[in-house]
């Protein structure tokens, strides 16, 4: 999806192409509220020509702006505007509404007529229905309602509810028409593969929506500029308020600043890395959801723009030096959408944490069973992991213990209770509902779980990862217990831990491979398959000092470690394929555990190897954003010398935005203990940093600012500034 704008606030996002538009037949384009697309086609033309587009841009991701000029334009009297010599500029922001201004401005010494046209059509789409499901029935879409300065199109749903666009024009229009849905003919139906590889392509009937033709007739004096502004309001029962296009944009731009003084600031001697930084910050604070419970990521645009259990824990955990109030608000929504009962048609089952929450028409009427899906089999231990983690930066908070803690004895009964189908010792997972998802780690896409030869393993499965989130979270709990008193499930959960990390160690080794397996079958056969997934349990630190020697030294091999980073499989298998969602593409989120997990276990050389990849490849993609996943084509510095995109990845994603956060947190060596007083440092600055600058690093309830700095092989540092009066130790 290279070359879109993208804008999102709270709950409604915006995905353009490269000029503004929404053009008919691009499947993912539109304006989305609660999963649902109420713009799908918006175009613009000048005298029945499409501006010139010169640049666009939503790098700053509150405003979007695209300039352009005209086309050669015959006018009446047989004078001709020659080629750009009219400035045409598209600024579009999102408050509650998305406020566009077009901006017009006459070069030449003479009037210039001009026929402006938009056109407006909203198809109405459930977001399933783009990503490519078919329903056999949908609601009815109704001929747009026009007045002098302002159109509304609707939309009755199969839910009862209505849903409705409000646009609204400040300079009223010349004249609007109207045009009723067209169905395309048999011959011009396609099908389109444009999906996330985790859904099936489906062959589509290309409807055209009812739309409104709004047109402006103008005559353009010379260097005089010209504005038509409008704002697009979606609702559903109750219609938001309209502010103008100035004050829209300075909120907004506001609130980004605001966020970025909330943050740890981090500077350093390379700008290549400081815009990798400054990006991750920016496209957290798009896609993070200020909820009455508080911040909340969502996990990436254009397919997965709301809370995703396992993304949002896992980019509260890349981000805790960053902003722990992150992770709080994580935990409070989690725990508040916990589950309370056993309801197989969304995966249910009391103290398991949700995977997906989804607000359109086919969840409202349980088409698909996404209104609460609790379909992911790592999310619940990955709670308890960010409940213990939290803690450790911001242990002197007692009533967040004390509110979390009933949620996380609830996540820790699932994981004994539900979660461990047959009484191993291990957490597994079978799909219960006839709607969801077959396979529940975060590779969950079709094929991505097979045997060496291809055959699809079929659940229950005990995955590699999931048994280290298990282990970190029965240490972690057990820690944090001890240190609040509550001796005696501290002592149980120890226990637990130790005989998991023992037989864990024995039952998921290929000690033909020298490696972990990629889980345990349901006849608890190994899978044998060497993927990136047992670099996460590095990170948890269930893996016996022996074995990780072996893990690290295949990660980082040359079928694994590509030179843009870690592949999710080895290309030695015949199931790799580097253009597949997980059978040998990048994932940064992957990589910046691993490398956490190396940190961990001391291989400090092989962990700035993989971080310096991951880094050199973000250089290629716009903006210096890190995608949610990039193929895996091996790195070629004369023939290949950029890493070659995934046209369906999510971009903006969340934990592709945090990763490149962890990965400065593991050059830096950097673990807070409030409750022990102290932040423990180990750093080392690869050769491509000299310095790096941290302010701001809230560490319980006061902040401390650090100084790193490189001199040939070692890294020393300073404290410049500690309000937290926290110890700062090197810790080895």
């Amino acid at each position: 999806m290279s070359g879109d704008l993208i804008l999102k606030e709270g709950e409604l996002v915006m995905v353009t192409d490269e000029v503004g538009d929404m053009p008919e037949g691009r499947r993912h384009l539109g304006l989305y509220h609660h999963d649902t697309r109420y713009l799908s086609i918006l175009n613009m033309v000048i005298n029945g020509q499409k501006p010139r587009l010169l640049t666009s841009s939503s790098e700053q991701n509150y405003i979007a702006v695209i300039q352009m000029a005209n086309p050669t334009l015959d006018l009446a009297g047989g004078e001709v505007a020659l080629a750009r010599t009219i400035s045409i500029r598209r600024d579009c922001t999102i408050k509650d509404a998305l406020y566009e201004q077009i901006s017009f401005y006459n070069h030449n010494r003479f009037d210039v007529p001009l026929t402006v046209t938009i056109t407006f059509g909203g198809d109405f789409v459930d977001l399933f229905e783009v990503r490519g499901w078919e329903r056999k029935k949908r609601g009815i879409i109704s001929i747009p309602e026009v007045s002098a300065s302002k159109i509304i199109l609707n939309y009755r749903g199969l839910d009862g509810i209505g849903r409705h666009t409000e646009v609204g024009f400040e300079v009223a229009p010349s004249h609007i028409e109207t045009e009723r849905e067209y169905v395309h003919p048999l011959p011009t139906r396609r099908t389109s593969s444009f999906l996330p590889e985790s859904y099936e392509v489906a062959p589509r009937i290309i409807r055209r929506p009812p739309c409104a033709k709004v047109t402006w007739d103008l005559v353009l004096k010379p260097r005089i500029p010209f504005d038509i502004t409008f704002a697009i309001q979606v609702y559903e029962r109750r219609r938001p308020s309209v502010v103008s296009f100035n004050k829209g944009l300075g909120e907004v731009q506001k609130s980004y600043s605001e966020w970025q003084q909330e943050c740890t600031v981090v500077e350093t001697d390379n700008d290549f890395f400081n815009r990798l930084l400054e990006r991750s910050v920016l496209d957290l604070r798009l896609l993070i959801e200020d909820t009455p419970e508080g911040l909340v990521p969502t996990a990436g645009i254009p397919w997965f723009a709301c809370v995703f259990g396992r993304d949002s824990l896992i980019a509260s955990l890349q981000t805790l030096m960053l902003n722990p109030q992150i992770a709080v608000g994580t935990l409070r929504f989690l725990a508040k959408h916990q589950g309370t009962k056993v309801d197989p048609w969304h995966d249910e089952e009391p103290g398991k944490i949700v995977h997906e929450i989804r607000k359109g028409e086919m969840a409202n009427l349980n088409e698909i069973p996404h209104s609460a899906y609790y379909a992911s089999v790592d999310a619940t231990p990955l709670f308890v992991v960010l409940f213990a983690e939290t803690m450790k930066w911001l242990d002197d908070d007692d009533d967040l213990f004390r509110e979390i803690l009933p949620a996380a004895k609830l996540a820790l009964e699932w994981m004994e209770k539900y979660g461990d189908l047959d009484g191993d010792g291990y957490i597994e997972y079978l799909s219960r509902s006839p709607g969801g998802l077959r396979d529940q780690g975060w590779r969950d896409s079709h094929g991505a779980l097979t045997y060496p030869d291809g055959t699809p393993v079929e659940p229950p499965v005990a995955l590699v990862e999931v048994q280290g989130y298990a282990y970190k979270a029965f240490t972690g709990m057990a820690e944090l217990l001890h240190r609040k008193g509550k001796l005696t499930l501290s002592r149980k959960l120890a226990k637990r831990a130790t005989n998991l990390k023992k037989n864990f160690n024995r039952d998921f080794w290929l000690a033909n491979r020298q490696f972990f397996a990629q889980g345990l079958d349901a006849s608890k056969k190994p899978i044998d398959l060497v993927t990136s997934n047992p670099g996460h349990c590095l990170l948890c630190g269930i893996v016996a000092g022996a074995k990780a020697r072996h893990l690290v030294r295949r990660l980082t091999s040359r079928d694994m470690a590509c030179g843009w980073g870690i592949r999710t499989v080895t290309s030695r298998t015949p199931r790799f394929n580097p253009m597949g969602y997980h059978q040998g593409s990048i994932w940064p989120h992957d990589n910046s555990l691993i490398v956490a997990g190396m940190r961990r276990y001391g291989y400090i050389k092989e962990a700035e190897e993989v971080t310096s990849q991951i880094f050199e490849a973000s250089m290629h993609f716009p903006y210096s954003r890190l995608p949610e996943l990039f193929c895996g084509f091996a790195r070629d510095k004369e023939l290949l010398g950029m890493p070659v995109k995934y046209p369906v990845s999510c971009s903006p994603h969340v934990w592709a935005s945090g990763s490149a956060i962890l990965l400065l947190q593991s050059m830096l060596g950097m673990q807070a203990d409030v409750a022990c007083g102290k932040l423990y440092l180990n750093p080392k600055l690869p050769q491509w940093l000299k310095y790096v600058s941290i302010q701001n690093l809230r560490v319980g309830k006061g902040t401390v600012n650090l100084y790193f700095e490189r001199q040939e092989e070692d890294t020393s540092f300073r404290i410049t500034e500690n309000s937290a009066g926290i110890q700062v130790v090197i810790s080895q």
